[in-house]
């Protein structure tokens, strides 16, 4: 194969341009191949990361020691909050100050407690 540049400046002969631009053009396809192959593969990544993402999650929180094992409701707004929070997510309040004790099932809790589904507007 004859070179490209050589002593007397740049070879413009057709068997190196021919080449040259046969090769181009499969970098530049196969350069928007892989990039739409990388879109779809991201994307497929965060669908299954926003369905999967919170179980696991929640699978490797459960597996450090030392965790509260129960939900706990906050005093002040009357919310349920999760197992490691340390304050409300609602009000602000502190745990150590707004927990309030986990209610009864046959207790109502929360702001709606008591109201039946036709008078809570």
């Amino acid at each position: 194969m004859q070179p490209i540049v050589g002593p007397d400046g740049i070879n413009v002969s057709p068997e190196v341009v021919i080449p040259a631009v046969i090769v181009g053009m499969l970098i530049g396809v196969a350069g928007v191949l892989g990039r739409k192959a990388l879109m779809a593969a991201a994307d497929e990544l965060a669908a299954l990361w926003r369905e999967y993402g919170p179980i696991a999650a929640r699978r490797v929180m459960d597996q450090r020691p030392n965790m509260p094992v129960t939900p706990w409701f906050c005093m002040r707004c009357h919310s349920r909050n999760g197992e490691a929070a340390s304050v409300c997510y609602r009000c602000g309040g502190g745990r150590a100050e707004q927990e309030a004790p986990v209610p009864d099932a046959e207790t109502p809790a929360g702001p709606g407690a008591g109201r039946t589904l036709r008078n809570r507007r």
